[in-house]
């Protein structure tokens, strides 16, 4: 991998797992009520999601693949949210933030540990 695109893919990295951070963070401690009513948590968590696509987006298929970071499932989840699809629950969302997002975490920080 070029200097270059290892530079753009650990910015990618960084990014993403900056997001998967914040996110944990905003949602700590809250259960689904909690977050439902603080209209403000809601949305930087929503926010939080997007940027974790966008950021995922920037790294090559193949670390992708190689990593199993679901990328389709990723933008699939990131439009459901912006576009506010009835058929996205609330609790998907807390189950993501509880079972989804540490595992894409460790996995992001495996590309990283592999360079």
């Amino acid at each position: 991998m070029s200097s270059e695109r290892s530079g753009k893919v650990a910015l990618a990295i960084a990014e993403a797992r900056d997001n998967v951070r914040l996110v944990r963070e905003w949602a700590a401690g809250r259960d689904l009520e909690a977050i439902k009513e603080d209209r403000k948590t809601r949305y930087a968590i929503e926010r939080a999601f997007m940027a974790i696509d966008a950021a995922v987006r920037d790294i090559p298929a193949d670390l992708l693949a190689a990593y199993a970071i679901p990328a389709k499932m990723i933008a699939g989840f990131r439009n459901a949210l912006a576009h506010t699809y009835d058929d996205i629950l609330d609790e998907r969302v807390m189950l993501t933030i509880r079972d989804d997002l540490p595992a894409l975490d460790a996995a992001l920080a495996r590309i990283l540990d592999a360079k």
